[in-house]
C-alpha cells in the first residue's frame, strides 16, 4: 500500500433482485438493492490500516431512514426504496469503541461522539471538567445527495420488457449512481516535549492536560463546547547531553483537539500538570505549566487530523530541575507505570 493513493468513492449500483415480482410500472414502494463500494485512502488511518468494519447512517427525504453496520468495508449491499438520500459513515460500529460514546446519531445536525469519563488513582479533581479517556482513531465521511428516481425504475422496467431479462452487466452499466465521499480521521495527536536537567534520574513520569475538547460533531467537522482533562501516559526519555545530563521527555496523546473548533493561541490558557518520580524511589515533584501561548499547529503524521505541538525548554535552558538524588540499586530507566507514588511537591511555571 506504500505510496498508493486512492480516490474514495461510493458507487451505488441499482439492481432488482432476480425472481422478484414486478408490480405496476411506477410502483414507488418497490425497494431496490444498492451496492455501496468503498476504496480506502491509506492516509485515513495511522499506518494505512483499514478498519475492520463500517457503519452507515442513511437519511431519506430529509428524515432519518436507517443504520447499517457491516464488516464488508470495501463493498456492502443495501435495499433502498425510491427517494432522495444522503448518508454519513463512521469506521467500525458505535459499540466497538472503548473510550467513545455516541449521541443523536439519527439527527443530522446534532450527531456527535463524546469521550467517556474515566478515573485514575493518582489524578483527583474536586470540580471543573471531567477526566476523560483518549480517543481511538475513527474516520467519518459524509456524502452528497443521491436519488433513486421513478424515471430510473421506469427505464429499468422498459429494459426488462424489451430484453426479457435484466443481467447484472446491463444493470451495472446503465443503472449506476455515484456518490463521492471523502472520509477523514477526526482524531488528532498532541505531542509534548519537556527538557530537564538531571534527566538520567527520572524514573517515572505522568501528566494531565486541561482544556481539551470532549466531544465532536460528526456532520459539522467541529468540536463541541464541553471541555475535559486528558491523561498523557505514553512518555519516552532521550538524553541530549550526557556530560551535563540534560535530556528531554516526549509525551503523546490522541485527542479531538480544543473546544468549539478553536486553534492554539494566546487566548487559550490550558495547564499541563507533570508528576515525576526520581531514581531514589522517594523524591516526587509536581510541575504545573501554563502553556496557552506555547502550543503550535504543525503538519500531522499520516492518518491524523492535526498535530498539536508543545515544546517546553531546550538543551541550553531546561524547565525541569529535579534534585541530584542518589539512585537505588534497582532503578533502571524511565517507567511510566510505577506503582502509587503518592503526592509530591508542587512547582508552578508561568511560561
Amino acid at each position: 500500500m506504500k505510496g498508493k493513493k486512492f480516490i474514495l468513492v461510493f458507487a451505488a449500483v441499482a439492481i432488482l433482485a432476480a425472481g422478484c415480482t414486478i408490480e405496476p410500472l411506477l410502483h414507488l414502494r418497490q425497494a431496490i438493492r444498492v451496492i455501496v463500494k468503498v476504496l480506502w485512502k491509506v492516509e485515513v488511518y495511522p499506518d494505512g490500516i483499514k478498519p475492520s468494519g463500517v457503519t452507515l447512517f442513511l437519511f431519506r427525504d430529509g428524515s432519518y431512514y436507517k443504520k447499517h453496520s457491516t464488516s464488508s468495508v470495501d463493498s456492502c449491499l443495501l435495499r433502498l426504496e425510491p427517494g432522495r438520500y444522503w448518508l454519513y459513515m463512521i469506521s467500525q460500529g458505535p459499540d466497538e469503541f472503548g473510550n467513545l460514546e455516541f449521541f443523536d446519531t439519527d439527527d443530522a445536525d446534532n450527531a456527535r461522539v463524546q469521550l467517556v469519563q474515566t478515573s485514575t488513582k493518582w489524578y483527583t479533581r474536586a470540580d471543573g471538567p471531567v477526566l476523560a479517556g483518549n480517543p481511538e482513531p475513527m474516520s467519518v465521511g459524509k456524502s452528497e445527495n443521491f436519488e433513486i428516481t421513478a424515471e430510473l425504475i421506469e427505464e429499468f422496467m422498459k429494459n426488462i420488457a424489451e430484453n426479457g431479462e435484466a443481467s447484472e452487466d446491463v444493470l451495472t452499466r446503465y443503472y449506476t449512481i455515484r456518490v463521492p465521499v471523502n472520509p477523514r480521521n477526526i482524531v488528532s495527536q498532541y505531542w509534548v516535549t519537556i527538557y530537564s536537567d538531571n534527566a538520567d534520574l527520572l524514573r517515572g513520569v505522568r501528566a494531565s492536560t486541561t482544556g481539551m475538547a470532549r466531544s465532536y460533531f460528526l456532520n459539522k467537522d467541529i468540536t463541541g463546547d464541553d471541555e475535559c482533562v486528558q491523561i498523557i501516559s505514553d512518555w519516552e526519555l532521550t538524553i541530549d547531553d550526557p556530560i551535563s545530563r540534560v535530556g528531554h521527555l516526549d509525551g503523546y496523546v490522541t485527542t479531538f483537539g480544543f473546544p468549539r473548533g478553536e486553534l492554539p493561541g494566546p487566548d487559550r490558557d490550558p495547564e499541563l500538570n507533570v508528576s515525576t518520580l526520581l531514581a531514589d524511589n522517594i523524591t516526587k515533584e509536581n510541575y504545573v505549566f501554563f502553556v496557552g501561548n506555547k502550543i503550535t499547529l504543525e503538519k500531522p503524521p499520516e492518518g491524523f487530523r492535526h498535530l498539536y505541538r508543545l515544546v517546553l525548554g531546550s538543551v541550553e535552558a531546561p524547565v525541569m530541575h529535579p534534585p541530584d538524588v542518589r539512585p537505588v540499586d534497582d532503578a533502571s530507566g524511565l517507567n511510566a507505570n510505577v506503582d502509587e507514588w503518592g503526592p509530591g511537591e508542587d512547582v508552578e511555571f508561568d511560561l
